[in-house]
């Protein structure tokens, strides 16, 4: 292999990232729930700011190991964007808050409707906890998880669907990125807001051919997010949502327009990236010249990336349902 050749991943490596990304979860839920602290307790807290740096720490171990120890690189990477669409990726967190919001909402309502109680959010009434939310939600989490979610994973999806049509191909990373995304984080108030929010990334990183425009969109959402969550902003908005949801007339009307806003937020979204970026949901390839290459290569890895790639999602799902049942069984 010359010095200008370079191995691409396969299927396996995003797999396995997503699969170490679960086991990682998993281990840290363990730990965490076997401390003896108060629910609510300093310790507690602490504890759980702690819990998270770690986990999101482990999210980007995962996507990076599995492809140092194969000596190959994701498709998907850190490289240089263009400026057009650098700038467009905070439009897509904006654009996506306003045309998901709507469903998001029903979908809380709906979990309210049956008795789930969410867990429990951001501190936003002390110092300590702004901080830790803008150093986890703004730093960490953009970069770990776009590592992870869409840099890793979502570039062994190409290979596992690299022989589909490429608009079929588009959609189907598209759909499983999202889910992937969605049920990971196991917070069930949460879960169509962020399919929708992670199936906009996948999309936005798939025709930018990298993934700093989703790093960026994934920041300025949090931020966004994070301004919501301030006591005297969030509750406004809880004012606001109570009122819509408050009559037959107004859920209706609430319904009606959250569907015509996702829909139009997908097309809009659409149409703003493709004139942006202009990638195609292309596969990876084993080896592939530095400056391009054409064909389909497949070292044999896929099946395992797929059985990977099922299992933790199906564990994902597992421990959303466990998150649904304890909120409406407290």
């Amino acid at each position: 292999m010359t010095d200008r050749m370079v191995r691409r991943g396969s299927a396996v490596e995003g797999g396995f990232s997503y699969g170490g990304a679960v086991v990682a979860m998993l281990i840290i839920s363990v730990v965490m729930s076997l401390l003896p602290f108060e629910r609510g307790s300093a310790a507690r807290v602490a504890a759980s700011y702690i819990g998270t740096v770690l986990l999101q720490l482990c999210f980007l171990l995962a996507a990076i190991i599995p492809y140092k120890g194969t000596r190959a690189r994701p498709r998907y990477g850190f490289t240089r964007p263009t400026a057009r669409a650098a700038l467009v990726a905070p439009a897509v967190a904006a654009i996506s808050i306003v045309a998901f919001y709507g469903i998001a909402m029903l979908f809380g309502g709906f979990l309210s409707y049956i008795g789930y109680k969410s867990s429990g959010g951001t501190d936003m009434t002390s110092p300590v906890g702004i901080t830790m939310a803008i150093v986890i939600s703004v730093i960490l989490a953009p970069v770990c998880e776009e590592s992870l979610f869409r840099s890793s994973h979502l570039s062994s999806l190409g290979v596992m669907l690299g022989r589909r049509k490429l608009f079929f191909r588009t959609l189907a990373m598209t759909v499983i990125g999202g889910a992937v995304f969605a049920f990971m984080h196991c917070r069930p108030e949460q879960t169509v807001y962020q399919f929708f929010f992670g199936g906009a990334l996948v999309y936005l990183t798939i025709k930018t051919g990298t993934v700093i425009p989703a790093v960026l969109a994934h920041a300025t959402n949090n931020i966004i997010g994070i301004i919501l969550a301030i006591p005297a902003v969030s509750g406004g908005v809880s004012a606001a949502e109570t009122a819509a949801l408050g009559s037959a007339a107004g859920i209706a009307v609430t319904v009606i327009a959250s569907v015509v806003l996702c829909v139009a937020g997908v097309f809009v979204i659409r149409v703003i990236v493709r004139r942006v970026g202009k990638c195609d949901a292309a596969p990876s390839f084993t080896t592939v010249d530095l400056d391009g290459g054409a064909g389909y290569s497949d070292d044999g890895g896929t099946v395992a990336g797929v059985v990977f790639t099922v299992l933790s999602l199906a564990v994902c799902v597992a421990l959303w349902t466990i998150t649904l049942v304890a909120g409406i069984a407290s």
